[in-house]
């Protein structure tokens, strides 16, 4: 078959690998793709690919998809002035995305501040000297690996006023080009760094302590190419391999050199699967499948074996192109709003009011045992609201209700205008006296009120207090 993943690497001069032993498959036969619906809401950071029709036809582009914005934004364009940007992976603190890409007729490594309307930084400057491909940041974020020439680099990054440079460069591996290495990456404590060695079905995945260059198998099974390592944060690494002599790709992990391989669920035995992009603390990783025709991104659940496609998201649009090397950052986690109390001392009115001392700012005056609303009496006080101006737009997540005399049916409102009206909660089982806690709710709206459609006493409806919460 035609091997998508061998062409781009080694095209690319990112590619090495060796042959071996297949592990046990693990695979499943056209996988079934999981619902939309079910899609882990947990994954609200920003996914980068690249997608090309052909592999060197100068079709490939960098997209990112923002789950938490829910937008998909093509990145890389003609200002930019490189051919074929690809293998993108963002920086540990989510600010730069490094990349490779073909300018002055030569492969070269590139930073980008994510969004920003600045050029990429070109941080290798070659026309023709080097190649450069494959970056990724160690993960403090201090250096960047990348492939030159044959060789693995280390690269000492420095953040200037003019943007990123290297400060030092040195060569991790010296063995080009009697022996090519490539696609390297970090160890979690940059103590180790992992890449291929070779070329074709003679493609290798190695192990090298930094500090003392000593290299070991990690993983080299006889004539099955061996490439692309990703280190998940706990140390455990994610890489593709060929399932057997017809070279179908398959994702597996391992944690030491002498483990066992072990065969992703999450692969499709009739199709190729590469490009693997484990989402640190979870057991989701991102990889690229032809299971759907041409590669196509999709998420997987490693403990489960459950697939989503990333269609829902348009990233699988356009079905001519493939999607591949992807990176995924999580974004800053953001503390939660603190609820607070919007609605004391805040402007009100009601439908009516019993008296003028029972006016309807008495409920929302801090007060919850002595001074209330109450609307009129008898059989006119049917239907009755109460409502008070929060002066802007908030979130409403909880409301209290000191309640004297209560609603047996009621609802609770949101309006940004006081015309227009949505509900978020109402009840047919309202008490007649006593404090009502409402919690966990779901609003929005300027206006908050209470309406009253059925009393559960003989008088009036009165609140000694109405408390609206949120932010």
């Amino acid at each position: 078959m035609a091997h998508r993943f061998l062409a781009l690497r080694l095209a690319a001069g990112a590619f090495v690998a060796t042959l071996g032993m297949a592990a046990h498959a693990a695979c499943v036969a056209n996988p079934p793709t999981q619902s939309d619906s079910t899609f882990p809401a947990s994954l609200t950071g920003k996914l980068a690919y690249h997608s090309y029709v052909g592999y060197g036809d100068g079709t490939s582009q960098l997209f990112i998809y923002d789950f938490a914005a829910r937008t998909l934004t093509q990145v890389s364009n003609s200002t930019w002035g490189i051919q074929d940007p690809m293998n993108a992976v963002f920086s540990p603190d989510g600010k730069w995305l490094a990349f490779m890409g073909i300018a002055n007729g030569a492969w070269n490594v590139f930073f980008w501040q994510v969004g920003s309307s600045e050029l990429p930084v070109n941080l290798t400057n070659s026309t023709g000297e080097t190649r450069n491909e494959d970056p990724k940041f160690s993960a403090d974020g201090k250096s960047l690996l990348f492939k030159q020439s044959g060789d693995i680099m280390q690269a000492t990054l420095s953040y200037t006023s003019s943007g990123p440079v290297f400060t030092s460069v040195v060569n991790l591996t010296n063995t080009a080009p009697n022996v090519e290495s490539s696609m390297p990456f970090a160890s979690p404590d940059g103590s180790a760094v992992y890449f291929v060695t070779g070329a074709g079905s003679g493609m290798g995945l190695y192990k090298q302590t930094v500090a003392t260059r000593t290299k070991v198998a990690f993983d080299t099974p006889t004539g099955l190419a061996t490439y692309y390592p990703i280190v998940r944060a706990d140390g455990t690494v994610f890489y593709a391999r060929w399932k057997d002599a017809t070279q179908l790709d398959q994702l597996y992990t391992k944690v030491n050199p002498g483990d066992t391989p072990n065969q992703l669920s999450i692969n499709d035995c009739n199709s190729n699967n590469s490009d693997p992009w484990p989402v640190n603390g979870t057991n989701y990783v991102f990889f690229s499948s032809t299971t759907a025709g041409g590669y196509q991104l999709y998420l997987g659940d490693t403990s489960t074996g459950q697939r989503w496609s990333l269609s829902r998201f348009g990233v699988n649009a356009d079905s001519t192109r493939n999607k591949l090397g992807s990176s995924y950052h999580p974004g800053t986690a953001v503390a939660p709003p603190q609820t607070v109390l919007l609605s004391q001392g805040k402007p009100a009115s009601a439908s009516s009011s019993y008296n003028a001392s029972l006016g309807p700012n008495n409920a929302f005056d801090g007060n919850t045992t002595s001074t209330r609303w109450n609307s009129i009496e008898g059989s006119a006080a049917g239907t009755q609201w109460l409502m008070v101006d929060l002066g802007s737009v908030r979130t409403i997540n909880g409301v209290d209700l000191y309640w004297d005399a209560g609603a047996r049916v009621y609802y609770l409102q949101a309006s940004n205008d006081g015309v227009n009206w949505t509900t978020f909660y109402s009840t047919t089982n309202g008490v007649s006296y006593s404090h009502v806690v409402l919690p966990n709710l779901n609003g929005s709206g300027r206006y908050v009120r209470m309406l009253g459609t059925q009393r559960a006493t003989q008088w009036g409806y009165s609140l000694y207090e109405m408390q609206v919460w949120g932010y």
